[in-house]
């Protein structure tokens, strides 16, 4: 008799299907562009769902790396942040900016004189070259636009091409800032080497150490990089294994897999808070929420990616307890205690709470506020009112009766 146990799959956790558009395979090959076909055949999606979902109630084992994920993610193991930044619409005074190769041989100087800190940050690129100061960063500078002048000879780029395009990688907590540099030195190597040429600067000089990688948008090839959902799940996820093969405690797991609802703040929003703006983007998210509530009787409308949300839950909450269910059989004391751990942590994935559905309770609550204020001040206005009028009956009985004596 076979000693086979079917595999539990976390394709609902942490596994997503990757677009492969812009990065290379680890053997060093591009990937191809997805077909646009399910996995399965021709398979509706919805048939491939019901399937996964019925192998994984007869799973009877978890693979060791998915184990291990697993442990990493309930112990709460610290999340990598990969960032790319969008280049600015506008300037400071709030005019459009329109794009061109002037604007953009602009924005470029001045991104890498930010990321060199003006030429006091040693940047390095792709050819394991070192620049030190203002005249070597400058140098790159110029033979960036020259080959990005050669692409748009050859119709690789037009006017309207971005030069350069920017990633942050970055940790949070204090860890090895030498070890996060050099771990993106090695996806850098990986993903990118031979196609973009590109280069890297460590900053330390903020809470978490974090490390700028700048590419050439146009490869050598031609292909202009372009970077989904997929693709930044794909750096998160070797981001954090080049941090773990360095000794640092890292995880890259989708906001869904840990129960997280709410999208991080864009660089330019934080960066206003942490100034004690306003961004502008909150009068407007208001102004279309309220307009929401009045269309609606004061009731939030739901919307698609609301049901999306919960059905997502439901299937992350259904792998997590297939998970307990193969643990808590093990006969390893390691696997049951994971399971217990796996138990608690999914019993805390409840909350399915949008960031709308978050301004809708802090309207609410602050409309209440209001109301209460404006009752008890109104309650005040009254009572101050009969204390009045109080007085003045009782000084007119005083002069009815006469002088006291």
């Amino acid at each position: 008799m076979s000693e086979f146990k079917p595999e539990l799959g976390f394709e609902d956790c942490w596994s997503q299907p990757r677009s492969a558009r812009t990065l290379k395979s680890p053997g060093g090959a591009q990937v191809g562009k997805a077909s646009g076909r399910t996995a399965l055949g021709d398979k509706s999606g919805a048939e491939v769902a019901r399937g996964r979902r019925g192998e994984a109630d007869k799973a009877q084992a978890i693979s060791g790396s998915d184990k291990a994920r697993l442990a990493r993610v309930v112990k709460g193991a610290p999340e990598v942040m990969v960032k790319v930044s969008k280049p600015a619409r506008v300037d400071k005074h709030g005019n459009p900016i329109k794009v061109s190769r002037g604007t953009e041989a602009l924005r470029v100087s001045e991104h890498l004189a930010y990321i060199s800190r003006n030429g006091k940050i040693e940047i390095e690129n792709d050819r394991g070259e070192t620049f030190n100061g203002s005249r070597e960063v400058a140098s790159v500078f110029r033979e960036w636009l020259e080959k990005h002048d050669d692409a748009r000879a050859v119709g690789y780029a037009s006017d309207r091409t971005r030069i350069t395009t920017s990633i942050m990688f970055s940790m949070p907590g204090s860890v090895n800032a030498e070890a996060v540099k050099d771990a993106v030195r090695v996806l850098a190597e990986q993903e990118f080497q031979g196609r973009h040429d590109y280069v890297m600067a460590l900053h330390t000089d903020t809470h978490h150490p974090h490390v700028h990688l700048t590419l050439r948008t146009v490869g050598d090839d031609g292909v202009k990089l372009r970077f989904g959902k997929p693709d930044l799940q794909h750096l998160r996820d070797t981001f954090a294994e080049k941090l773990r093969q360095r000794g640092i405690e890292a995880e890259s797991t989708p906001r869904h897999a840990r129960g997280a609802t709410r999208r991080g703040e864009a660089t330019p929003v934080y960066k206003i808070r942490q100034r004690g703006g306003k961004p502008l983007v909150d009068a407007r998210k208001t102004r279309e929420l309220k307009r929401d509530l009045e269309d609606n009787g004061g009731r939030l409308p739901q919307k698609p990616w609301d049901d999306a949300l919960v059905a997502r839950r439901s299937r992350v909450m259904t792998t997590y307890g297939n998970a307990v269910r193969i643990l808590s059989q093990s006969q390893d004391p390691e696997d049951r205690q994971l399971a217990e751990a796996t138990r608690k942590f999914s019993a805390r994935l409840t909350d399915v709470t949008t960031q709308r559905g978050q301004m809708a309770l802090t309207l609410d609550i602050e409309s209440r506020g209001r109301g209460a204020g404006r009752r008890k001040g109104a309650e005040a206005y009254r009572s101050q009112e009969r204390d009045q009028e109080r007085g003045v009956e009782a000084r007119g009985k005083r002069k009815d009766r006469g002088p006291e004596r």
